[in-house]
């Protein structure tokens, strides 16, 4: 056997490979392409350029693969640039427009009610903490030319009242406040039925006040309005409160009182203004 390796038929195979590599390498340089050949040389390299062409074509399809993709990344983020700042478009219309409605609607308490003099929108910035009763706080205060004791409102009806100011803010003690009592009225009945409203610990948490000392011949009923009556100058008079939901006896017996369900909608409150003058307005101390 190692006579083989040296002797001149395996020089001469030797030299046959040598030549056939020599030729694969070349046409791989040369783009996958050779010269052309024919006879017994072009068959045997025929393979060699299929198989370069494809590696070849395989390289380039690879490189552009990845042009394209860096492309692309850099479409999708400007694309997804775009979508924020059309989204922050429409998040700034939205609010604006809520604003304006908004704003329209406490409008019409002045058409209403043109003795009026509102503040301007105040934002409700948090409530007062370990409160059942909901008070909370506004973003304006004494600067803003409000007074303590200035009623509360929406136009759907009565908040409560200014229980603490400062210079920049304010709280706001509700209609659910046991603390604070409003001279009500009904409004669009037969018989005008009168009482006063003040919160009641039972009754808080559904968001309800209630309207005590009802004769016990009152001929409220369930969906009656309830107004302000203006009886201590603290509240314009003939603002809506709320509706009757119930009557109740007393524990004894002798008079009944009504469970209200106020007009606002407490749980969805944003915003507010402030009844800084009306007229028939008297100062709370004087009143007392």
């Amino acid at each position: 056997m190692g006579g083989f390796f040296r002797s001149k038929k395996f020089r001469i195979i030797l030299c046959i490979l040598a030549l056939l590599i020599g030729v694969m390498l070349y046409s791989v340089t040369q783009d996958g392409y050779t010269l052309p050949t024919t006879g017994f040389i072009g068959k045997v390299l025929q393979p060699v350029r299929l198989v370069s062409n494809k590696i070849s074509v395989a390289v380039e399809d690879t490189i552009q693969m990845f042009k394209d993709s860096k492309s692309y990344q850099d479409e999708n983020a400007e694309l997804k640039q775009r979508v924020a700042e059309l989204e922050k478009q429409l998040v700034d219309y939205n609010e604006t427009r809520e604003e304006l409605e908004e704003l329209e609607r406490f409008m019409g308490i002045k058409e209403e009610h043109e003795d009026y003099v509102l503040s301007a929108l105040c934002t409700i910035i948090g409530y007062v903490e370990n409160d059942p009763f909901h008070s909370f706080y506004i973003d304006q205060g004494s600067e803003d030319g409000l007074s303590l004791y200035d009623p509360v409102v929406t136009s759907e009806g009565l908040v409560g009242i200014i229980s603490e100011l400062s210079e920049t803010y304010a709280t706001v003690e509700t209609l659910y406040s046991p603390e604070l009592s409003v001279g009500a009225t009904s409004s669009g009945t037969d018989v005008i039925e009168s009482g006063i409203i003040e919160g009641d610990v039972t009754l808080t948490a559904d968001y309800q006040c209630r309207m005590i000392y009802l004769d016990k011949e009152t001929t409220l009923k369930e969906g009656d309005l309830i107004v302000t009556s203006n009886s201590v100058g603290i509240f314009p008079q003939g603002y809506l409160i709320g509706t009757v939901v119930a009557l109740e006896t007393t524990e004894s017996g002798l008079s009944y009182s009504a469970v209200i369900q106020p007009a606002v909608d407490y749980e969805n409150l944003t915003e507010v203004m402030v009844v800084t003058d009306f007229s028939g307005k008297k100062q709370r101390d004087g009143a007392e």
